[in-house]
């Protein structure tokens, strides 16, 4: 533990240097304040952090995933390509702890990036209202706090499969267009295409920890079906609310620990 909590460390303080990290910080604070207080002004307290949280949905879902998989991309990919990984290595550690050490960090450093722009945000709200609906909020903020591991489980695996931090990165950002952009266009296409049953509309919700987000996310917030289009009207009307949350959090915990396990498996086999 003492071999992770020290890479945790190192890890955690050069990304807090990372210029991509504090930009990221700033921008998302920035935006996310400025959705806060479009949105926040006129209505009752509790519209005014409904507003925002859902205002904050698509802004978290595009930029938290991209965030996540470049840093995590780049974990172990620059050791590598600086030529500081096998000294590492040769220190009284494994490649396990090294791993989990690195993912523990990047992880608190990605959640103080977002607690910033959350916080931001709901400081402004609470300001313009008496505080109320902060359970909702709140809901969202830890939503967003397990889409970030999720993406930086997978992002630590792409690293662990490339030689150089560039095509890391590239493969990051092909992944990022692919869960975030591409894929909500062409799911629903690609499951009916294969077949009309329902079952494949579950299947491309399972497929995608960013959609399985998104739909968790509308839940917490108002589970219109309307809103939650076909993917999620489909497992809401199947399931029920209950069951939708619990197999989507399954799901996200899932998408967190296979691509880490999958990493560490091939890391303990790589030559440094």
């Amino acid at each position: 533990m003492s071999a992770i909590r020290t890479v945790a460390r190192k890890e955690l303080r050069d990304a807090a240097s990372s210029r991509w990290l504090l930009g990221f910080a700033a921008t998302f604070a920035v935006m996310a304040l400025a959705l806060s207080l479009a949105q926040g002004g006129g209505g009752d307290s509790r519209d005014g952090f409904t507003r925002t949280t859902a205002g904050l949905v698509n802004l978290c879902l595009l930029l938290v995933p991209l965030l996540a998989l470049v840093l995590g991309a780049g974990a172990l990919a620059g050791e590598r390509e600086r030529g500081t990984l096998a000294s590492l290595m040769a220190q009284p550690i494994t490649s396990t702890e090294l791993l989990v050490g690195k993912f523990v960090g990047l992880t608190l450093a990605v959640w103080a990036a977002v607690a910033l722009g959350f916080g931001s945000a709901g400081l402004a709200i609470a300001l313009l209202h008496p505080v109320a609906a902060v359970g909702e909020y709140l809901q969202f903020v830890l939503l967003a706090a397990g889409l970030a591991m999720t993406m930086l489980s997978v992002g630590i695996l792409v690293s662990v499969c490339s030689d150089g931090r560039m095509k890391a990165i590239g493969m990051a950002l092909v992944l990022w267009f692919f869960f975030v952009l591409f894929y909500p266009l062409a799911a629903i296409g690609l499951a009916l295409a294969l077949s009309t049953s329902g079952e494949t509309l579950l299947v491309a919700v399972l497929a995608n920890p960013v959609e399985g987000a998104r739909i968790l996310a509308i839940v917490g917030l108002e589970p219109d079906l309307r809103v939650l289009g076909p993917l999620g009207a489909y497992l809401v009307n199947e399931l029920g609310l209950p069951a939708t949350t619990a197999l989507l959090l399954t799901a996200l915990a899932a998408w967190t620990a296979a691509p880490l396990a999958l990493a560490n498996g091939l890391f303990a086999r790589q030559d440094y």
